[in-house]
Formats: structure tokens, C-alpha cells, sequence
């Protein structure tokens, strides 16, 4: 039985289309790059062959190439600044009230971005827990403890939470423990997984309600 929603940040709760995911992934690459010391292209390209194996940019550029200083990675790829991105939408907070559940809010970003982005939309103190990065040690999504650490601090179980993100590798790892999840696809990118893997696919948050039920 459904008693729960563990829900993913950027690009779940707002759209893909806003222009904080463009920001994100261009400060992103400028900070590989440079890190790296490469042309920007042959870091882009890099980053895309390493990725696949690890959660996260920096997880990959942790056990890859060596970056310890998190702090300057976060700061580089989440300015003050970035909040300018963001569009408002009074809609949600009432929306993600009126689901009638518990909501979870779990990130591969920094504390600090997750704060900025629950405060701009007004919707920091409906969630019963935050969790960030830092949080699981840096082995965040699609890691079993990142979703298992998480539930069992807000007392849930997999078998009762419905788990919803943007990103099919975090999807697969959910649905890798035993979970259930729901892709956020506003493109239309994912279709073919949702016959070839069994995804349920919402364009944005604003369709989860009507599939609640199904749960």
C-alpha cells in the first residue's frame, strides 16, 4: 500500500525547460573542464565515457581524477546567482499538499541549492525529511544505501513509497531495491523504456496525481 513519495529535486519539481538545467549543466562542464585542464569539447567527452559508471559528475571526478575539494566543485556549479533560473510557480505548493502523503525530497545536489530551490518556491517545510549529497557521503543516487539510508531516517519502508525523478539511472536503482518509480519524461525522451523496462512515465509533476491509484 502506498504511504508514501520520495521525490527527486531539479527537473521533478520544476521543469527541464527551465533555465536552471541549462545553467547547471554549463557551469558543470566549465568546472570539469578546467579542473581538468581540457578544451571544453574534450572534457564534455570525457565526462560522458566515465559517467556511466558512477552516480554523479563528481563522484566520477572523486574516484577518477582525484578532486577533493567538494566545496569549490558545489560552489562552481551552484552560484547564489543560479536562483535567477528558476520561474515561479504558485501552483505547487498546493498541488504537492493535495496529494495526501508524506512527501521525502531526495537530491544529488548540495544542502545549500536544495534550500535555495524549497525556498523560492515556497515549499521547504512540507517535506519530512531533506536529503543531499553530503548526506549519503557523496555515493548518492543510483546507490541501494542513498535510497535505503533515506527511508529507513524518515520511517518508511520501499515496499510503501512510490519514488519519482528525472533521471532513468536513479528510476533503475530504485526499481533495483524493490521500489516502485515514476520517470519525469517533459520531453518525451524515454518513451521506449516505458514498454522495453516497464517505466511509468509522467511529463511533469503536475500528472502524478492522476496515477496514484495505480499504486
Amino acid at each position: 500500500m502506498l504511504r508514501h513519495l520520495l521525490l527527486d529535486l531539479d527537473n521533478t519539481l520544476y521543469p527541464a525547460s527551465n533555465a536552471m538545467d541549462k545553467g547547471i549543466t554549463k557551469r558543470m562542464m566549465d568546472f570539469v573542464a578546467s579542473y581538468l585542464h581540457l578544451p571544453l569539447e574534450e572534457a564534455i567527452e570525457l565526462r560522458k565515457k566515465g559517467l556511466p559508471s558512477y552516480g554523479t559528475t563528481l563522484e566520477w571526478l572523486k574516484a577518477c581524477h582525484g578532486l577533493t575539494d567538494e566545496g569549490a566543485y558545489f560552489m562552481a556549479v551552484h552560484p547564489e546567482s543560479e536562483i535567477e533560473e528558476l520561474t515561479p510557480d504558485p501552483s505547487l505548493r498546493p498541488y504537492l499538499l493535495s496529494l495526501g502523503l508524506p512527501l521525502t525530497l531526495l537530491t544529488n545536489a548540495p544542502m545549500a541549492h536544495a534550500k535555495r530551490v524549497l525556498d523560492f518556491f515556497n515549499i521547504g517545510d512540507i517535506f519530512i525529511g531533506v536529503f543531499d549529497l553530503t548526506f549519503h557521503k557523496g555515493r548518492g543516487k543510483p546507490h541501494p544505501e542513498s535510497f535505503l539510508e533515506t527511508l529507513a531516517r524518515v520511517g518508511f519502508s520501499v515496499e510503501e513509497t512510490l519514488f519519482v525523478d528525472d533521471h532513468p539511472k536513479y528510476v533503475r536503482g530504485y526499481k533495483a531495491v524493490g521500489g516502485k518509480a515514476v520517470l519525469v519524461d517533459e520531453q518525451g525522451r524515454y518513451q521506449s523504456l516505458e514498454t522495453e523496462e516497464g517505466f511509468t512515465r509522467i511529463h511533469t509533476i503536475y500528472e502524478l496525481a492522476g496515477i496514484l491509484g495505480n499504486y
